[in-house]
């Protein structure tokens, strides 16, 4: 467990990847007699967090590129003005109920996932602990909601 705490920087993505390990284990093992049990349960978890790192870079990746090309032309803008005006707070609430709209045709978890992490800075980590789903399906949703609001909420409706 230690080691997969160092590798991975968190217990409970460490926890996860062991537990996930433990049903591969099982599933390979059908019944047969291993050799060395403990060495490949240890591969098998050192490769499922090998695995991990680079999904977290990857999601990193299609999240600072997503950000990339729809902040693109607006470096300097300034959204939070101290006292916005009465065109900028209509404006702010018509794309507010454009994407309510757009995200009502999601599944429920797709959309809770998009919200508690986008819209209210859950980190994915809590954002599935407070659905009650892995990281990893999670980012998914994430993705899969990202996807629908490119597709369906174009910059100039």
């Amino acid at each position: 467990m230690r080691v997969l705490t160092r590798r991975l920087g968190n217990s409970e993505e460490a926890e996860e990847v062991l537990q996930d390990a433990f049903i591969n284990y099982h599933r390979a093992a059908h019944g047969e007699q291993i050799d060395n049990p403990d060495g490949y349960l240890m591969r098998i978890a050192l490769n499922l967090a090998v695995d991990r790192i680079r999904q977290d870079a990857s999601r990193r990746r299609r999240e600072e590129d997503w950000f990339d090309v729809n902040s693109a032309g607006r470096a300097g803008t300034q959204y939070f003005a101290e006292n916005p005006g009465q065109d900028r707070v209509l404006i702010a609430k018509q794309e507010l109920a454009r994407l309510t709209k757009c995200l009502e045709s999601l599944s429920d978890n797709v959309r809770a996932a998009f919200i508690l992490h986008k819209m209210k800075g859950m980190t994915h980590s809590e954002t599935a602990m407070a659905l009650g789903l892995s990281v990893s399906t999670v980012e998914k949703h994430i993705m899969k909601a990202m996807r629908h609001v490119l597709t369906h909420m174009p910059d100039h409706e």
